[in-house]
């Protein structure tokens, strides 16, 4: 009799897991179809491709919207390294598509990327030359498919190392550039974030804050510990970031939202996309700290622009603002956006829309006249 009794409760849970398997799946189904439908292009000139490109050896996903593809190319490179942006531009890029045809690209070790190769051939490439060339890989391909001298590029974070590099190193491919949360040298960065955010939290007499950031000193240290730097980047955020708004773009159920609600996106490219942001941090951060984009000198060759939140609390703005002030190029700028912090174009969508769509095809023909 018990035995029976096991067997049907067994079999009860059983298929109690099963409906909620099979409920989830159709939730997300539809989630999926519901933003296939609210972003789906249909004017006649539109493209929206989705397709893996074989980039330094392996094949790498990069995804093509806008409404008329005759649009300027403009190529984002998201941040991390490896926070993979196929999955979350559907919250801020739907305005750039009238402008600009964009390319997002899941990097080597992030997202559907990270997915669809094996992980230990991507452990042995990832490396910072490996990932510039693949960046100018990419900038290449699109020149070529799309029969375009140059192409636009932002750079965000990580990105905006790799965007700097590349314009700097291969003017022949950038028509301009535009810098956002823009790194330069990573142990400046992490100097004098740590620094405003400990000054910060003495003028505020915040006393747990000063015990934890005193507690990391010296930071960063010449070994850097990863563990030191999610409480020296908490501070930072609490203290230095911009004030709340009614989303965050680092909140965590947004970002899931995001991710199981992208038609582009499959069960193991979530999978993918949350395995590939650790792995590409654990595999680049000793490389990653090393970085200091000053070696390569301040002589450009295209437009330079920094659109930059003034509450950026790990890309402070004064040392970006030092930076640009030395740099030499046909044409430099560096635009405020004032209640934003490291993602203005999420933070701001509608001043990073305008600035974009004014000041970027204005550029590019002032360089042909």
């Amino acid at each position: 009799m018990i035995k029976k009794v096991l067997k049907i409760l067994g079999l009860g849970l059983l298929s109690l897991v099963v409906l909620v398997l099979v409920t989830a799946l159709l939730c997300r189904k539809y989630m999926q179809h519901k933003v296939a439908e609210a972003r789906a292009i249909t004017s006649p000139n539109g493209i929206d491709s989705l397709e893996p490109v074989q980039i330094g050896g392996i094949q790498q996903w990069i995804e093509v919207r806008g409404q008329d593809v005759s649009n300027p190319i403009l190529l984002f490179i998201h941040g991390g390294p490896g926070v993979a942006f196929i999955p979350m531009a559907s919250a801020f890029q739907a305005p750039w598509e009238k402008t600009f045809t964009v390319v997002e690209w899941d990097q080597r070790g992030a997202g559907k990327t990270y997915a669809s190769n094996d992980v230990e051939l991507q452990r042995r490439t990832m490396n910072l030359q490996q990932i510039e060339q693949d960046t100018l890989e990419v900038a290449n391909y699109l020149r070529h498919r799309f029969h375009r001298d140059k192409i636009f590029v932002v750079g965000h974070s990580w990105g905006s190392i790799l965007g700097l590099w590349l314009a700097h190193e291969h003017p022949e491919a950038v028509a301009a550039f535009v810098g956002t949360g823009q790194a330069v040298s990573m142990t400046q960065n992490e100097e004098v974030a740590y620094r405003d955010a400990l000054q910060q939290a003495r003028d505020s007499h915040n006393e747990q804050a000063i015990k934890e950031l005193e507690g990391v000193a010296p930071y960063p240290a010449a070994n850097f510990e990863f563990q030191k730097s999610q409480i020296a980047r908490t501070w930072e955020q609490r203290l230095l970031g911009p004030p709340s708004g009614p989303e965050s773009f680092t909140d965590v159920r947004r970002i899931l939202t995001s991710l199981v609600s992208a038609p582009e996106y499959s069960i193991a490219d979530d999978v993918g996309f949350i395995r590939g942001t650790t792995f590409s941090i654990q595999t680049m951060l000793p490389e990653f700290m090393r970085i200091d984009l000053t070696s390569l000198g301040y002589d450009f060759r295209e437009p330079i622009l920094f659109f930059e939140g003034r509450h950026d609390p790990y890309c402070r703005p004064a040392p970006i603002f030092d930076y640009m002030r030395r740099i030499n190029a046909p044409q430099k700028d560096f635009v405020w956006f004032e209640n934003s912090g490291h993602f203005p174009f999420f933070e701001e969508k509608d001043k990073f829309t305008a600035e974009l769509a004014q000041r970027l095809p204005s550029l590019a023909a002032r360089q042909q006249n």
